[in-house]
């Protein structure tokens, strides 16, 4: 059942529920406006908070479709990207090529919230997979985000990596 399917909107309560998590609706440019709002040297630590936010929380989320029936890396991925596009979080595609994953967003709404940057901001979408990759690629990963429609890329592009030792 796709998203959209699933959530359940309270107009009383004024509220959006997929199961026991909650939904709200924000402008992109409101939520990157956060960081954009912080003196220019502490942009960097608002975005790493962004991630570090999405990859707690998000990964509840990812846990909660796993319990679902998205057990395995693929069948989570599959969740995910029929999912991302309904949240507005961009058109997501996925490549997993040994112990690499490559995602593709085109349309992410942290590039077009931010503006034009001179590093990538896709924060929450880093967060994200920071979340999920592990499962995916079995083992702990480093994530970066390598190309951003901010910086001027045609969409954003992050890739994990599965590291054969465990981070210290």
């Amino acid at each position: 059942m796709s998203f959209r399917d699933r959530v359940a909107f309270d107009a009383e309560a004024g509220t959006y529920f997929d199961g026991a998590m909650r939904y709200i609706y924000i402008k992109p440019e409101a939520l990157m406006g956060i960081a954009l709002a912080m003196p220019e040297d502490q942009r960097g630590a608002v975005l790493e908070a962004m991630a570090e936010s999405v990859f707690i929380n998000g990964g509840k989320s990812a846990k909660t479709y796993q319990e679902s029936g998205a057990a395995d890396g693929e069948a989570l991925l599959a969740v995910i990207r029929e999912t991302a596009p309904q949240l507005g979080w961009g058109s997501w595609s996925t490549v997993v090529d040994g112990d690499e994953l490559t995602v593709t967003v085109k349309g992410s709404p942290f590039a077009m919230g931010y503006g034009a940057a001179d590093h990538p901001v896709c924060a929450p979408i880093l967060g994200m997979l920071r979340a999920v990759s592990p499962v995916v690629l079995g083992g702990p990963t480093e994530v970066r985000e390598t190309a951003c429609a901010a910086v001027g890329a045609e969409a954003c592009t992050f890739t994990a990596r599965r590291l054969t030792e465990a981070p210290e």
